[in-house]
């Protein structure tokens, strides 16, 4: 769909191209989920979301294990195994898949940055 353009929602930070794609891919698959959730754009972007949430649901379970705060490690953790359901969930309504992989590449988002705050 040439005609649904790559706009982010909240600019990442400077130094986070990667970052800044995923919003991208954020915003594209919440527009494409109203105006039209199946095809090829539509099936791209879900393959890219499905990519961020497995990458990043191993950065988030890897740093999880490391924390010393019984309860950050359970959000953490909960965090992680919800983006990986999410990326493994089979398509049925591919406007409801969209908005859950955007969602869920949000979410991961957040926790990657506040663990890189916590790491500096």
């Amino acid at each position: 769909m040439a005609s649904v353009q790559r706009r982010h929602a909240a600019p990442p930070p400077a130094d986070d191209s990667e970052g800044l794609h995923v919003l991208q891919d954020v915003d594209l698959a919440l527009r494409l989920a109203s105006l039209r959730p199946t095809g090829e754009a539509a099936d791209a972007v879900r393959e890219r979301l499905r990519s961020v949430l497995r990458t990043h649901a191993d950065r988030v379970a890897t740093h999880a294990r490391g924390l010393s705060d019984g309860r950050a490690r359970g959000i953490a953790l909960s965090v992680s195994a919800h983006a990986r359901a999410v990326a493994a969930d089979p398509v049925h309504d591919p406007a409801a898949n969209l908005r859950l992989l955007a969602r869920g590449a949000q979410m991961l988002l957040r926790c990657t940055a506040v663990l890189r705050v916590e790491v500096a």
